[in-house]
């Protein structure tokens, strides 16, 4: 029996979009914040498989982990980390068998997946009852991809690229090869035909993709913890922060602007155009809201400075930056990942015979989001962790970073 006089109680989180490749930082950081479930968008299948074995066997002490493994790619992969890459219809099908065979949950697609492969794993993975979500490749519109029953959007996708009167031709742009030699080139390239995208923006579009993503229910995650970090990342990195003595000396250092490879060769141009497209995004994730379109909280960990655990309540705090009221905001993290994995009737919301997944908080996250910081205990397929049990997981995860 605990006494919580004075205390609020919300259902356990999940982070729905992350990557980790270890597991004694990552795992302890997202039970001391609260998040008892992850959903894992690509990485080594066999491992994770692993390590949740061992949560589930009590030698680990972690969140519920669902996974796809690899990445499904194009002939030319341009996904980080494990990823399958595929050439021919035949190969899409056998990679969707293949993975359902060795325990993936769902099946995640990328940006240089072909047309006519993306359809086939589409259609496969429908046969063998397995989600498809990821990015929308590049020749795939976002309304084609929802048509075809894609379960989740990450990154909120190609959507603005979508509401733009040249969408083809942005498309066309997106495809042509890049020029080798000058790195500068890239980000120029990227932030003028972003700025051409921003400048042709039209609501009817907009509308018309809006109203396929509500009735297919196609659920996005927009990860804007990682669009802030990707954005802002000079103003982040110049501002020291207590939550870096969880991360790994080295992987701080090379999380800085002049050695990360995703910032060191940035243009002015191209940061100015990223704060611009942020400010656009974070309203579009608003827009979404209020058309009916269902949002997951997600916030791509593995990204420089966003940090597991800690990432998915600066993800809150954003969301309703963007416009959702903090009980919309703290659904999508509750109840929301638990309608998306067709778990409603066990988890999502604190009732009589759901699973025993807590968050016990010191004050009201209606009152304030940034309030699902404070936590008081954990509770995590019942057992329960006190204020003082969340600290020796931080502290065994300050030490696996040392």
């Amino acid at each position: 029996t605990i006494d919580a006089t004075g205390k609020y109680l919300i259902p356990g989180l999940w982070d729905m979009h992350v990557h980790f490749d270890e597991a004694e930082r990552s795992l302890s950081l997202f039970v001391a914040n609260g998040v008892v479930g992850v959903r894992n968008m690509g990485g080594d299948l066999e491992q994770l498989l692993g390590w949740r074995r061992e949560i589930a066997a009590g030698k680990r002490i972690g969140p519920r982990i669902v996974t796809c493994g690899p990445i499904v790619d194009g002939p030319k992969p341009v996904a980080h980390g494990p990823t399958v890459a595929v050439g021919s219809i035949a190969e899409a099908r056998a990679t969707v068998a293949d993975l359902a065979r060795r325990g993936a949950e769902f099946i995640k697609v990328y940006d240089a997946l072909p047309r006519d492969e993306y359809f086939a794993v589409v259609d496969e993975a429908r046969k063998r009852h397995l989600p498809v979500t990821g990015h929308v490749p590049l020749m795939v519109t976002t309304i084609e991809a929802s048509d075809a029953g894609q379960r989740s959007i990450e990154h909120l996708g190609t959507i603005l690229e979508g509401c733009s009167t040249v969408a083809d031709e942005l498309r066309a742009d997106e495809a042509a090869p890049i020029p080798s030699g000058d790195l500068t080139q890239i980000p120029r390239r990227i932030a003028a035909r972003g700025e051409r995208m921003l400048a042709t923006l039209d609501p009817g579009r907009e509308a018309t993709i809006f109203e396929h993503l509500e009735r297919n229910r196609t659920w996005q995650t927009p990860t804007l913890a990682t669009k802030y970090a990707l954005t802002f990342v000079d103003e982040i990195s110049s501002r020291p922060d207590e939550r870096w003595k969880y991360v790994p000396a080295a992987t701080l250092d090379y999380w800085r602007p002049e050695h990360n490879f995703l910032a060191r060769y940035r243009t002015a141009e191209y940061v100015d155009y990223r704060k611009r497209l942020y400010a656009r995004e974070l309203a579009l994730v608003g827009e979404l809201n209020r058309a009916g379109v269902p949002i997951l909280a997600g916030t791509d960990v593995s990204v420089a400075y966003v940090i597991a655990g800690f990432s998915l309540h600066d993800e809150l705090a954003l969301l309703v930056e963007a416009g959702l009221t903090p009980m919309e905001a703290l659904q999508t993290a509750t109840r929301n990942p638990a309608e998306y994995l067709g778990e409603l009737d066990t988890m999502g919301t604190i009732e009589r015979g759901k699973l025993a997944n807590l968050v016990l908080l010191d004050a009201s996250p209606l009152d304030d989001i940034r309030n699902t910081r404070r936590i008081s205990a954990v509770v995590l397929e019942g057992r329960y962790f006190s204020r003082g049990d969340l600290d020796r997981l931080l502290a065994a995860a300050e030490n696996a970073a040392h």
